[in-house]
């Protein structure tokens, strides 16, 4: 959430905020099939003889273990929350089935004939996570142990598909589907430009594709300079950043918001 999704600081003509309901529905059906348990006929088999067209749905629901089951279900959290608040809720679920299934069958396209089993939720997390980056580029993500961090969402899902392919070719994780990551890059961002065509703030194969905010019908604030806009941190800003901080975390902060914690940061330790 940026300081614009905040009730006190919204636009009436910012339109309109959708539920982040349909993430919350997603990660309770992927943790409820890991927990009941599913027919083994569920998974995506890349064989003749084991392969069943249904398997491209349901293999995007099962996971391997609880690290694989909670890593998917993390991004989903972390980036759908973003998605969600953009679109409604079928758009929501249609971009995770899109990713989901172009993903799958990307990897059954390519591996059809060998031996190889898929489960994971990972193309549709991708699929997700573009169109986090589509809808809102300019979020900065703190990426521990990141030289860049922190880094906006556009740039993070360009390294990521550039990474995906490196590995993909390399053949350097034989145990990890990364055409299916790549398929939902791909089936994300077929869905979104069917659905929102030029409407998308950022689209990775357009010219010039960030979309400023002015756009939207209103008018972010001027870049900060030396750390903030020069004028006092009241107490009252103050606490609703440290609010924000403590409950949404600190990926949550705009760069301007960054920069109004230092600046008061710096008061309260007499530099102004």
């Amino acid at each position: 959430m940026g300081l614009y999704d905040r009730d006190y600081m919204r636009n009436a003509s910012d339109g309109p905020q959708f539920s982040t309901r349909p993430i919350w529905i997603l990660i309770a059906i992927n943790v409820v099939f890991f927990i009941a348990g599913t027919p083994g006929t569920w998974r995506l088999y890349s064989m003749p003889g084991e392969f069943r067209p249904y398997q491209l749905l349901t293999a995007g629901f099962l996971h391997a273990d609880i690290w694989h089951l909670f890593f998917n279900m993390y991004g989903l959290y972390l980036f759908g929350t973003l998605v969600a608040r953009k679109m409604k809720e079928l758009h929501v679920f249609l971009l995770y089935l899109a990713g989901n299934l172009i993903g799958n069958a990307l990897y059954l396209l390519i591996n059809f004939g060998k031996p190889g089993i898929l489960v994971g939720a990972s193309g549709a997390v991708c699929a997700i996570m573009i169109g986090a980056a589509m809808f809102e580029p300019e979020r900065r993500f703190v990426m521990i142990f990141a030289p860049m961090s922190p880094i906006k969402t556009s740039t993070l899902v360009i390294c990521y598909a550039a990474l995906e392919m490196l590995l993909e070719i390399s053949h350097a994780s034989g145990n990890i589907a990364h055409l299916a990551h790549l398929g939902g890059f791909l089936g994300g961002y077929l869905y979104l430009k069917l659905v929102f065509g030029k409407d998308l703030p950022w689209d990775p194969l357009r010219r010039n594709p960030v979309k400023r905010a002015e756009s939207y019908g209103f008018t972010p604030p001027p870049p900060p300079k030396n750390g903030g806009d020069g004028t006092p941190v009241s107490p009252a800003e103050l606490d609703a950043l440290l609010d924000k901080l403590s409950r949404e975390g600190i990926n949550s902060l705009t760069p301007e918001e960054y920069a109004r914690l230092r600046q008061a940061r710096e008061e309260m330790r007499g530099g102004k």
